[in-house]
């Protein structure tokens, strides 16, 4: 099992992303810290968990990654049940579309509070009980990010200069704290069939193709939790030209595939876009392919 024996803590675990990413977690054999907002939410995902049948332990706890207090409270209990923490999934979000001159101040101030504020507030209830003991076996931290950076989103004014802010934190905490054993790296979804993308309509069948499912994403966040990604620090993770990439992978040749040496001169020749995208992030496409074998 990939993760066996690591502790992961995922917030907004309760649905999308954060929920897929907990149960993917699970079923790798990592034990599981789940936080969100609406305890029932929670509560399902851990039943998923169980009946997955893997034996990790599970830890459950509300709080609203707004205040500071109630994470704090959540990480010491996280700790206090799973012990000392390998990973953090930085996953909690919200987002509403409409003018900026008629946007409310409230409804403005708490996507930026969500977004930005929770993510500060997640690494630092986190930090004291992060395992940054060995330098083989880094503690991960993982913000979601969007791929509304770095674009010009019309109407998204607050997502989009929240999802702007914690590419700067992430850069921030790399340089900050490059001398103890941490990394930072951040997934950077499209359009992910989610309650905050198409309300009560996620999950009910009816998405558009172009828009993703939740455990779309899995890959990214496994590889980045992982070991294998031990080297890996400040990474911006774009599921769009990942996505393509494993759409190169299923139509090469399969002596093309072997690794990301042997495949890398090919993605080049087809896609020079998509290889400059990619190219700085090899042990990422050598861990898909050894996953889709």
């Amino acid at each position: 099992m990939l993760l066996k024996g690591k502790n992961v803590i995922v917030t907004g675990s309760g649905r999308g992303i954060g929920k897929a990413v907990a149960i993917a977690c699970a079923r790798e054999g990592a034990n599981i810290g789940l936080l969100a907002r609406t305890l029932e939410e929670i509560i399902n995902t851990k039943q998923e968990i169980e009946a997955l049948g893997s034996g990790v332990n599970i830890a459950v706890k509300t709080a609203d990654v707004t205040n500071y207090d109630e994470v704090a409270d959540a990480f010491k209990f996280f700790h206090d049940n799973l012990g000392l923490l390998n990973g953090v999934v930085a996953n909690a979000g919200a987002s509403r579309m409409g003018n900026t001159h008629e946007f409310d101040n409230e409804r403005f101030a708490n996507i930026i509070n969500v977004n930005v504020l929770g993510v500060f507030h997640t690494f630092k209830a986190a930090y004291p009980y992060l395992k940054k003991d060995d330098k083989n076996e880094k503690a991960m931290f993982i913000i979601t990010g969007s791929a509304a950076y770095p674009m010009a989103m019309p109407k998204f004014t607050a997502y989009v200069a929240a999802k702007y802010a914690v590419v700067g934190i992430q850069s921030v905490l790399v340089a900050e704290y490059k001398k103890e054993n941490i990394n930072f790296n951040m997934v950077l979804p499209t359009q992910v069939d989610t309650r905050m993308l198409r309300g009560r309509k996620a999950g009910d069948g009816s998405k558009p193709d172009y828009v993703m499912n939740p455990w779309d994403l899995n890959d990214y966040y496994l590889f980045l939790l992982s070991d294998y990604a031990n080297r890996v620090d400040n990474a911006l993770i774009y599921s769009s030209d990942f996505a393509e990439v494993k759409k190169f992978l299923s139509k090469a040749p399969s002596d093309k595939t072997e690794s990301w040496e042997v495949f890398k001169a090919y993605l080049e020749e087809k896609s020079p876009k998509i290889y400059a995208n990619v190219k700085k992030l090899g042990k990422l496409v050598d861990f898909l392919i050894k996953s889709s074998k």
